[in-house]
């Protein structure tokens, strides 16, 4: 595809609503004019092509702005979560080197884009970032959603992000006046990436400031909501309080993490037009989506890849059976492939390997072409010699009756090299499950301890936080049939 600069004038061209916050809507004559105006104050103020500006997510109608007015400077944007931490926020200054931070002015912004101030993090300005980065300019710098481990972040640049747009909207089938409900946290690519689809596509961002139930409920109720972007476990909430969707509604964007088969037909059972997606921060979100599910997918089985990516991983059926799945993890290659990890100089390639991203994450393609995730190639384990998918026995776990949610990890054993542990919420009772367990899955397959929970914890993302779920493992006794 020809790629479209973000300076082009305009890149967005929607009429009609464009954003809604609150009461407020603005429309894109409206969003194009604060976003020029908010773009002549930064460059008033010091800032020039190729620098990174760190922007609050919060107040949500000012990470807007910044996301187009940033796009017109050529300047990049580095979104921080509300409550960061002065040295985690020093951490990522020194990680990224970015020259400035925004100070946002009153509650939603001056309402002309003029409010807020440009403050300096550096006296060293770098005046070469925007030859070096002429040919594609960096758009984002934005942290990993650290689910599973320490957190880095990725360099994306305008022509990932267009590139990510167009495909993901033509996958989605976003088109001018439909209107996205973001509920998702914006300073990870799943939420952020959504105020640049609308703009591209001519539809307008419905904006939430985090995940409320009742809120997003009584949105899908009053408004022309078509498209929602939800991780599992929200999934999950929506449908213990009974919400249903409208018929307005079409796309139902589920990610983040695996889909269970159980939680696919509990939100099939409620009519959600649920489509499944696979991606991360390194591939601006969307690496492979299905489209609306009209019955529950495979374990694993998430959708086609979009177009312009190129997936190295083996078809399935020359996979071997049962746990076990290929040996070397997933990767990808295109142009929606970031420029590299964030490094204070900003050299391209970091993390990259002649242009391949390896993911941490084991697939495979199967028959109709659809990816496979297998769950993450670190997590592999070897138990009596056999190699064993913990995510695979996940999901397989999480379709007993009686168990709404649950998460299986591995701890070493001097004996069998490892044992696997798993942590559920539910109403059956771990003697129960246990009984379940050995007559549905192999030996190598079986939790040895099992752990129930009033809840599973949850990330600020939304995701099942994996290391504080390993620390509650670790520091309980993990008798077996032991209720938390």
């Amino acid at each position: 595809m020809s790629r479209v600069a973000f300076t082009a004038a305009p890149w967005y061209a929607g009429e009609g609503p464009a954003v809604i916050v609150g009461e407020a809507t603005w429309d894109f004559a409206r969003l194009r004019e604060a976003a020029a105006r908010r773009a002549g104050l930064l460059r008033a103020n010091g800032l020039i092509p190729g620098q990174l500006v760190l922007v609050p997510t919060d107040p949500p109608l000012d990470l807007v702005l910044m996301q187009h007015a940033l796009a017109c400077c050529n300047a990049a944007l580095l979104p921080v979560r509300p409550g960061l931490s002065q040295p985690a926020r020093a951490e990522l200054v020194a990680m990224t080197g970015a020259e400035w931070t925004w100070v946002a002015a009153g509650s939603q912004g001056d309402s002309a884009g003029n409010g807020g101030q440009l403050v300096p993090l550096s006296s060293t300005a770098r005046s070469d970032d925007a030859s070096r980065w002429q040919e594609d300019p960096l758009a984002l710098v934005i942290e990993t959603s650290g689910s599973g481990g320490a957190p880095k972040a990725a360099m994306l640049t305008q022509g990932n992000v267009l590139a990510s747009c167009a495909r993901v909207n033509a996958r989605l089938g976003l088109v001018p006046g439909d209107l996205w409900l973001c509920c998702l946290p914006r300073h990870h690519i799943g939420g952020l990436a959504i105020a640049y689809r609308c703009a591209l596509a001519g539809a307008a961002i419905l904006l939430h400031q985090g995940f409320d139930p009742a809120a997003v409920a009584a949105d899908l109720a009053r408004l022309p909501v078509t498209h929602v972007s939800l991780v599992p476990p929200m999934l999950a909430r929506l449908l213990d309080l009974g919400v249903r969707p409208t018929s307005r509604l079409r796309v139902a964007l589920v990610g983040g993490q695996a889909l269970s088969g159980t939680l696919a037909r509990r939100g099939l059972d409620a009519g959600w037009p649920m489509c499944a997606t696979y991606g991360m921060t390194e591939t601006c979100s969307q690496v492979a989506t299905s489209g609306v599910l009209r019955e529950v997918p495979g374990p694993g089985v998430v959708g086609e890849p979009l177009p312009g990516l190129t997936l190295d991983c083996p078809p399935c059926d020359q996979a071997p059976p049962g746990c076990n799945g290929p040996k070397g993890a997933l990767r990808i290659r295109g142009d929606l492939v970031m420029a590299g990890y964030a490094n204070p100089g900003r050299i391209r390639g970091l993390g990259l390997d002649g242009g391949w991203l390896t993911t941490a994450d084991l697939g495979c393609l199967t028959a109709g072409g659809k990816l496979r995730v297998l769950g993450r190639a670190d997590e592999a384990l070897v138990i009596a010699g056999v190699q064993v998918l913990p995510a695979l026995v996940t999901e397989r776990l999480a379709g007993a009756p009686g168990v709404e949610a649950a998460v299986v990890i591995g701890l070493p054993n001097p004996v069998w090299g490892h044992s696997l542990v798993a942590v559920y919420a539910g109403t059956i009772a771990p003697a129960d499950l246990t009984d379940w367990c050995r007559r549905q899955l192999a030996g190598v397959e079986r939790p040895r301890h099992l752990r129930r929970v009033a809840a599973l914890p949850v990330l600020a993302s939304g995701k099942y936080d994996l290391q504080a779920i390993r620390r509650l493992v670790e520091a309980a006794s993990c008798r077996s049939g032991t209720d938390a």
